[in-house]
């Protein structure tokens, strides 16, 4: 996919796990859903699943969403945007 930045590749990978966890297709995934409330019919133990998925797909570790008191989740677009800064952030730490 020439021109395609490593964030589009990113967010068109997690909004493909996301339609894969509620057995949708990527196209019918709203970009700005909410991926810890009701929009997409995730429940908490399903969150937990796409997190443990996201971290195996892109070799990552995901901060603690889940726990009291973290941030919420976010639009699919954020936990795109999330991903992509914890990609960074590896990435930045193997080339030391």
């Amino acid at each position: 996919m020439e021109g395609t930045s490593e964030s589009d590749l990113i967010l068109a990978r997690v909004r493909a796990l996301i339609a894969e966890s509620v057995r949708q297709p990527a196209s019918a995934i709203p970009l700005d859903a909410r991926v810890d409330g009701s929009e997409l019919g995730i429940d908490s133990l399903g969150l937990i699943k796409l997190m443990v998925r996201i971290e195996e797909t892109f070799d990552i570790t995901m901060p603690d969403l889940a726990a009291p008191g973290a941030a919420p989740f976010g639009s699919v677009r954020e936990v795109a945007a999330l991903v992509a800064r914890e990609v960074a952030a590896r990435q930045a730490g193997g080339a030391q």
